[in-house]
């Protein structure tokens, strides 16, 4: 989407948050552009939770065809509405995808047919139908190809569009086969109209996510250690679902580590959402809420306990999360977490040295353990 339909979003989302779905309805209707309206009702259609408003943003979306000037347009828009419905769970959406389908294939023009045709796959490709999408790509291909000796300067432009959303793509694409199908022929169509550093760059982030599917965990830590966290990200989205958890996660301390907590922190909650369906080995998150601990954030380290069950394993980790809260000065959090140790004999040495006022923790030599070993 375009940067000021991103900011008429933002707006969007402020009436949807105050609860004043009329005021936003009221703000797009002031939208002269028919394609812009119905990207705004779109947004605002996924973003209502009451069926009257639903109903009242789902009748405005459709009304936007009736101004459509052209097939073009109106297949763009039909496209929306079919994304929009889809999303929200309406499955009236399948017919606008196949009447917007229906009216690009109606389009006399080669290139405006062809645009047409990727305006169309976009959207079919946000709501998660790849291969008709792919498809439609391939025709909108073949068609410039057709009329490039007729007007060669459009056609090329229109092939580097091509291209861009064939890259752009997998922003939505979830399935790694699609993804690497859909960069290879992005790569394809850059070297076909002589830009090869872009078409190097799509096989590049075809190759990252083929290791990806591989569920090569040990490149991707690579890929960490170059500091090239954009490439990480990309290959942790497509790796295995029983190591996506572990990965996102190994992302958000680099990411805490390299002093983007904000990024980190979303990072983070992805990660532990996977987790919570796919948790990795305990003493591979006992390990990384160790780190966490030694950037200094016992928060984050002490939310990664809940998915650590080893008595002996959990109890040396809270003992650790409950001093770095006593050395940044935070007793309370020192206490509620001592008091959640499992382990009764260390738990009654933690809350006695914090009782007592004295130092506590693995740095001071407490035994956190049985067999008197010292962490």
């Amino acid at each position: 989407m375009r940067g000021a339909v991103w900011m008429l979003i933002e707006r969007i989302e402020e009436y949807v948050r105050r609860d004043n779905v009329w005021g936003a309805l009221r703000l797009i209707s002031e939208e002269k552009d028919g394609v812009t309206r119905a990207e705004l009702l779109a947004e605002l259609l996924k973003r209502v939770t009451k069926y009257d408003e639903y109903r009242a943003v789902k009748d405005e979306l459709l009304e936007c065809t009736a101004d459509a000037p052209d097939r073009k347009t109106k297949a763009l828009i039909l496209s929306i509405i079919g994304e929009a419905l889809l999303s929200s769970g309406d499955y009236d959406g399948v017919k606008f995808f196949e009447e917007a389908i229906s009216t690009a294939r109606r389009i006399g023009f080669p290139l405006w047919r062809a645009e047409a045709f990727i305006g169309v796959a976009l959207n079919l490709i946000r709501a998660g139908i790849y291969e008709d999408a792919y498809s439609l790509l391939n025709s909108a291909f073949e068609g410039v190809v057709v009329a490039r000796t007729e007007d060669p300067d459009s056609a090329i432009r229109l092939l580097r569009n091509l291209a861009d959303s064939l890259l752009i793509s997998i922003e939505w694409i979830d399935d790694g086969e699609w993804a690497k199908l859909y960069l290879t022929t992005a790569a394809e169509v850059y070297e076909y109209i002589g830009i090869d550093f872009l078409a190097n760059s799509a096989k590049a982030k075809a190759w990252i996510i083929d290791r990806a599917l591989e569920g090569n965990t040990t490149f991707l830590r690579r890929l960490l250690a170059e500091n090239r966290v954009d490439d990480a990200i990309l290959m942790a989205r497509y790796i295995p679902r029983e190591h996506r958890g572990m990965a996102f996660l190994e992302i958000a301390f680099w990411l805490y580590a390299n002093d983007y907590p904000e990024l980190g922190r979303d990072i983070f909650n992805d990660a532990t959402a996977l987790l919570s369906e796919n948790a990795g080995t305990e003493h591979e998150i006992a390990e990384i809420a160790r780190d966490f601990l030694k950037l200094g954030y016992p928060d984050l380290a002490f939310r990664l306990t809940r998915f650590v069950e080893n008595e002996r394993l959990l109890s040396e980790l809270l003992t650790r999360i409950a001093a770095e809260y006593h050395r940044q000065g935070d007793e309370l959090m020192a206490r509620t977490v001592a008091m959640s140790i499992p382990n009764e004999t260390i738990k009654s040495r933690v809350v006695q040295q914090l009782g007592g006022g004295e130092h506590v923790g693995y740095e001071q030599g407490l035994q956190v353990a049985g067999g008197g070993k010292k962490r």
